[in-house]
């Protein structure tokens, strides 16, 4: 089995570029993002390449929701090898204030 890698905010932008530039290397790609259309797209993309892609609809606000979606990766691609977090969420807060 090869390498898998998982994408935070793999449906536009800098994420879906590092999505195929990962999928050039050989990688299979779990890509995560809020928009499901988009994500369908990228692992078109993905697959022109050769490899496998998992879309998986995730807001990374939800920390149940990664947690889902890592599993749903490695259920369908095998274990995680890399994550790009490229998606986030901005919190102004103390430290001690935040939570997952």
């Amino acid at each position: 089995m090869g390498i898998t890698v998982v994408v935070t905010g793999a449906s536009a932008g800098n994420g879906r570029a590092i999505a195929r530039a990962f999928a050039d290397a050989g990688c299979d790609v779990g890509l995560l993002a809020r928009d499901a259309d988009r994500l369908a797209t990228a692992v078109s993309e993905i697959a022109a390449r050769g490899q496998r892609g998992l879309a998986v609809p995730t807001d990374v606000s939800d920390p149940d929701a990664v947690e889902r979606a890592a599993e749903a990766v490695e259920r369908e691609l095998g274990p995680i090898d890399v994550w790009v977090n490229d998606a986030m969420v901005t919190v102004f807060a103390p430290l001690h204030e935040i939570t997952p």
